[in-house]
Parts: C-alpha cells; sequence; structure tokens
C-alpha cells in the first residue's frame, strides 16, 4: 500500500478547487443525472459481490422513507413515524456525503492513490449524481435532489419567506438561521402567539418564535415585569423557562416623528442590568456612572 507522509506545495494549493468543487456539489439544486446515479449503484452492487438491484427513484428523503417503510418493513401498520425514522438511519446520503467523498477524491487524484480508494469509485459517482439512497439485497431506493436551498451569510439553512430546503414532491424544512421550525413559524408568523411561544420546549424554536413575534411585542403581550424606571427610560424583564431572561429597555426617542409624536424604541440589554440608566450606558459601551449625555439625540 502507497504511504503518504507529507504533500508537496503543489498539491496544498489544491485545497481550494476541491472544496469548491464537493460544496457545490453538496449544495447542487440540479436535477439528479439519473443514467449516472444508476450506472453508480450497478458498479456498487457489484464492487460488493451483489445482483443488480431494482432501482427505485423517490422526489425526497421522506417519500424515500415511506417507500421503504411500504416495501421492506412489515410493521408499518404500527408506527409510520419509527418506520420513517429507520430510513434515515439506514441511508446513504448521496451529495450530502460530499464532505468526505471530497476528501477521498483530492487523494485519488492528487496523490494517486487509486487503488486505495478504487471501493469508493461508485459511491464517488453516485454522491455526484443524486440524492439519500437505500441499499437493500435485491432493492435500492434512492432521491432526487432537493431543488430549493436558501442559506444565510454563514451557510446554515435560512429563510423568513419560503423554505430553507425542499424537495420536488414537496417536502419541505423550514428553519431560521440554521435552527429548524414548524412551517408556520416562517410562512405565517402572524399565527404564532403567546401561549405557543411559552409552551414550546425547546429554547432555540422558541428565540426565533418571539423574533418572529417581535421582543418588545413578546415584552407587553406576555405582561413582562417593569423592574426600573428613570429619566433615561424603563427597565423590563420577562423571565422564559430553561433560557436567558429577555430584558428590555424601553426609550423614548428626543427628535419628533414627521407628526410632532415621539417614538418609544424597545433595546436588549443583559439579563444582569437591574436599572434603566445602566441599560442605556451598556448600549452606549459605558458603565452606569459613565453616562450622563449633556443632549440627547
Amino acid at each position: 500500500m502507497k504511504k503518504i507522509e507529507s504533500l508537496t506545495p503543489e498539491q496544498i494549493a489544491k485545497f481550494p478547487e476541491y472544496v469548491r468543487k464537493w460544496t457545490d456539489i453538496g449544495l447542487s439544486t440540479k436535477p439528479a443525472d439519473r443514467p449516472m446515479a444508476e450506472k453508480a449503484i450497478k458498479a456498487m452492487y457489484s464492487q460488493a459481490g451483489m445482483q443488480e438491484p431494482k432501482i427505485v427513484w423517490c422526489s425526497s428523503p421522506f417519500s424515500q422513507g415511506i417507500a421503504r417503510a411500504l416495501l421492506i418493513n412489515a410493521k408499518l401498520r404500527a408506527s409510520v413515524g419509527a418506520s420513517v425514522r429507520d430510513s434515515v438511519w439506514a441511508s446513504g446520503y448521496g451529495q450530502h456525503d460530499a464532505n468526505w467523498i471530497g476528501f477521498y477524491d483530492f487523494f485519488r487524484n492528487e496523490t494517486k492513490l487509486v487503488i486505495e480508494t478504487e471501493k469508493l469509485s461508485a459511491l464517488t459517482l453516485l454522491t455526484q449524481s443524486a440524492g439519500w439512497f437505500i441499499p437493500h439485497e435485491h432493492i435500492c431506493f434512492v432521491s432526487e435532489r432537493h431543488n430549493i436551498l436558501n442559506r444565510d451569510n454563514r451557510g446554515r439553512l435560512h429563510s423568513i419567506d419560503a423554505p430553507a430546503c425542499a424537495y420536488p414532491d414537496g417536502y419541505a424544512i423550514y428553519a431560521v438561521h440554521g435552527v429548524r421550525v414548524p412551517e408556520y413559524v416562517v410562512m405565517r408568523p402572524n399565527e404564532i402567539t403567546v401561549e405557543k411561544i411559552e409552551s414550546e420546549t425547546n429554547a432555540e424554536v422558541r428565540r426565533v418564535m418571539v423574533e418572529r413575534y417581535g421582543q418588545y411585542r413578546y415584552l407587553l403581550d406576555s405582561k413582562a415585569t417593569q423592574i426600573h424606571s428613570d429619566d433615561f427610560g424603563t427597565l423590563y424583564r420577562k423571565e422564559i423557562p430553561n433560557d436567558e431572561p429577555l430584558v428590555m429597555v424601553k426609550v423614548v426617542n428626543s427628535t419628533p416623528e414627521t407628526d410632532g409624536s415621539f417614538k418609544d424604541y424597545f433595546i436588549r440589554v443583559p439579563p444582569q442590568i437591574k436599572r434603566a440608566r445602566e441599560a442605556v450606558a451598556w448600549t452606549f459601551g459605558k458603565k452606569e456612572m459613565e453616562y450622563a449625555p449633556c443632549v440627547q439625540t
């Protein structure tokens, strides 16, 4: 077996190229290349010394799980949910295996470890051509790629007005900055209520719900406690089970609106703050006693 102890500067310089290539594969929303995928599946079974399987195409990993449960799992009638969950653990992830397949692709091509990586060649081909798959002795289920993908600037699944990830059959995942949430939180935020927020047991989901509802609105509608008031503003605190308290200071803009009114603003501050002046000072990066503006703007 060929042994690699170090990489040359030229090989290292190739890293960005492989990162781009395999990131694009993992994120691709193009339709699956079915002829290539089926060729890869047949080659995988041949490498394993097995007969070619019947290949069943599905429109998403979810419908793939349902199809597998219907055809394979005799206990489907007892629990559809459990059967689909079993399918997730039984799956290979196709394009979503790009993160580690790319590692071996680099060594195969750039260091000529061809024999050492040959058993992954068919799986590499499948990763480039389709979505999730579930192999069985005589049948292989394979899924289309996702056709919608929305992410934030950190690469996390994210959309506030559409699915973050969706498949051709309509199966969709909703997420806000990487936090998976119920569909209505994204598509119908008007359905979020104080009661729904406070009954949500997942702290991350609850934070998203509060953001979508509006922090200051939630503060008032949930009857948060007013803990301090002075000439600088009014400080409110809302205790949230299994999470950091929501503490906000209400201040009045000293500059009038066009109609002559003065607008209230709510600013979130750290939960350890106890006084309104301290809260306003914090927003300017100062300690309470350091904050003594001559003119407010």
